[in-house]
């Protein structure tokens, strides 16, 4: 009777024993289940435009008409967008733009020397296909007049090279627009149809036009003077 009720005892024992280890392999899967389950997503976007000489003055929207003659051909540029995000966060969202223009009495963009490059008004303006094939403008920015720069300089100066350079430097930090150099406007239209336009970062794509323009008469844009373009691609 004895040996009947040790049996019992330890039977009970191990079942228990059985009972709370398979509790805990459970709850051990279900936690490793929930840890897998977190996802990051890391989208990147970085594209960069080589711009090159164009003629014509400006239509209603940009880009210039690449069958003109260019009214300077060596100027020079580049445009290149970065944004990275981090699940739907941006982390890093930055616009960077520069125009290379010859100084010289006979310039037909009217940089005849120093003192006119300092005070030209020189703009890049972004556009995208709206898939028709026409460009709508979603952004433009003022660069500033940052230096004189001279190029294969000899020692007679004979063959020298003499360049205004404009820049334009934006960025989303902290999550407010901050403008290094210059500054950008970015158009939207929002859910009820209404267009608004606000200091913002362009959000450049690969496909995208830039075009840059000198501003002759801010109040009569139909005599901007378009003379570099290029197409933003994945760099």
């Amino acid at each position: 009777m004895q040996a009947l009720r040790k049996r019992l005892f330890v039977t009970t024992i191990c079942l228990a024993v059985s009972v709370f280890l398979s509790a805990g392999v459970s709850y051990a899967r279900t936690s490793s289940s929930k840890v897998k389950a977190k996802k990051i997503t890391i989208e990147k976007v970085k594209v960069r435009a080589e711009l090159e000489p164009c003629g014509a003055v400006a239509p209603a929207t940009s880009p210039c008409d690449p069958t003109g003659t260019p009214l300077e051909s060596d100027a020079e540029g580049t445009a290149g967008h970065e944004k990275q995000s981090r699940n739907g966060v941006v982390q890093q969202d930055e616009f960077k733009g520069k125009v290379k223009i010859p100084v010289d009495p006979g310039s037909l963009l009217g940089m005849i020397d120093e003192l006119a490059a300092e005070g030209a008004d020189i703009r890049m303006i972004l556009s995208r296909d709206d898939g028709t094939g026409l460009f709508t403008d979603f952004a433009e920015c003022r660069l500033v007049f940052d230096e004189i720069e001279v190029e294969d300089e000899a020692d007679d100066e004979e063959g020298s090279e003499v360049y205004a350079e404009y820049k334009v430097d934006v960025r989303i930090k902290k999550g407010a627009v901050q403008a290094k150099k210059g500054s950008c406007d970015v158009t939207t239209t929002g859910a009820d149809g209404v267009v608004t336009t606000a200091p913002g970062v362009p959000d450049a794509k690969a496909g995208d036009m830039v075009t840059a323009t000198l501003v002759v008469d801010q109040t009569d844009r139909t005599s901007d003077v378009d003379f570099l373009q290029g197409t933003f691609v994945p760099h």
